[in-house]
């Protein structure tokens, strides 16, 4: 069940941060974009770098785009309007450049490109974005597959799921058959072990295959239960059972929360894993693709459980301070994604009280940022404010959206969204 918050404070923040957005972008005829900051590999390390937004919906032109027609839908403002437009055709101008490799991913590439096309064109009834859209999709049976290409981010597992929705809601069977090419992929790619099967996401010596949503296996899992869901084939349930057996052999109690086993420093061989509290990486992100992997294996009792593991781990993140050199609001790895967990939560388990840590993000963020024109802490590190969703002011408005109404405002950090 959902809970319309319609505090108006929540929609004026977002309604200020997309003017902000409208007024920085810089226009070249019927296209705009942003400058903002991204980290960028750099003499063999990574650092800030101020330079134009992509074309993908995690940092680029699609994603404000997304945030700036969620947004019109309720103010019906004509300078968001003509914006969301323009960021669009940016996208659009941006996606044949999209480095191959990352091209089918959902938040690096076409797929997600062609979702933001599809969703801003049903919210405007413009039918011939909607199309463009459903050709950006298509266009992904072209795209070779690569086995470093599997996560969420930034390969089959993030195409899954759009591919299979879009197909099912416009009767595109081609959709559901490149779906269904990417799920045989992922099936190739699964390593199997006693501890269940997992993939090597990262491509990196000596590191063990990762947990979690956007690049590990809680993502491939999900998107693996979409294809059975929509096609019957058992190979795919029984990948994704033993995909979640993996993250299950590796949950801590102790810290109620999944490792993150990415090796952060390769001189330190034997260091224990780090267990992050994030979208990205570890409960938050694990627990919303659960509450989604609940409603498809309904007679797995441990899902539930799971769930409640990660809204604890999740909810004591929350009740840290956040602000410079404190944390960030973003989506990706910052409160405002974690707070995603306890909307998501509230809403599908009817379950009204877990919305409280997110309603006092949401007044803290009111407090220190949005009525006092106090820059928000996002998302790159050792650098300011930066336009984009799943790292900046877009993502920020987007949170205050969902906690505006959390109905008309699907999730854009799990999909599909129909369940919301």
């Amino acid at each position: 069940m959902n809970y319309p918050n319609h505090n108006t404070e929540y929609l004026q923040a977002a309604d200020r941060i997309g003017r902000r957005l409208c007024r920085d972008a810089v226009w070249a005829g019927s296209r705009c974009n942003w400058m903002g900051w991204s980290m960028e590999a750099m003499n063999g390390t990574w650092a800030p770098a101020w330079r134009a937004l992509g074309s993908e919906l995690y940092g680029g032109t699609a994603g404000v785009a997304l945030f700036l027609a969620r947004l019109w839908q309720i103010t019906s403002d004509a300078v968001e309007r003509s914006t969301l437009i323009g960021a669009l055709n940016q996208a659009l101008e941006g996606a044949s450049g999209l480095d191959p490799l990352v091209k089918t991913g959902f938040y690096s590439g076409t797929s997600g490109i062609g979702y933001a096309l599809i969703e801003a064109g049903t919210i405007l009834e413009h039918e011939g974005m909607v199309q463009q859209g459903i050709e950006e999709l298509i266009s992904l049976r072209d795209v070779a597959l690569d086995r470093r290409m599997v996560d969420v981010i930034a390969g089959s597992a993030g195409a899954i799921p759009v591919l299979l929705d879009i197909g099912e809601r416009f009767g595109r069977d081609e959709l559901i058959e490149t779906a269904r090419i990417h799920g045989n992929h992922l099936l190739t790619l699964a390593h199997k072990s006693e501890e269940g099967w997992s993939w090597d996401t990262m491509q990196v010596t000596g590191q063990k295959n990762l947990t979690g949503y956007s690049h590990g296996t809680a993502g491939i899992a999900h998107a693996l239960l979409e294809l059975h869901r929509a096609t019957g084939e058992a190979p795919y349930l029984e990948a994704a059972r033993e995909g979640l057996r993996y993250e299950r052999t590796s949950f801590s109690p102790a810290h109620l929360n999944w490792p993150d086993f990415r090796k952060m420093d390769p001189s330190a061989a034997d260091a224990p894993p780090v267990y992050m509290t994030a979208w990205c990486h570890g409960a938050p992100g694990i627990g919303m693709s659960r509450l989604r992997v609940r409603e498809l294996l309904h007679q797995d009792p441990v899902v539930l459980e799971e769930v409640e593991f990660a809204l604890k781990t999740t909810a004591a993140a929350l009740a840290q301070p956040v602000g410079p050199g404190m944390g960030n609001y973003s989506l990706c790895h910052g409160s405002c994604g974690n707070a995603e967990l306890m909307i998501m939560a509230a809403d599908r388990l009817g379950r009204r009280d877990l919305r409280q840590p997110a309603e006092t993000l949401g007044q803290i963020g009111l407090e220190h940022c949005s009525r006092t024109d106090q820059p928000w802490a996002c998302g790159v590190q050792n650098a300011g404010e930066t336009p984009g969703l799943l790292l900046g002011l877009a993502g920020i408005g987007y949170f205050y959206l969902r906690l505006y109404d959390s109905r008309a405002v699907p999730s854009v950090l799990v999909y599909p969204h129909s369940q919301n």
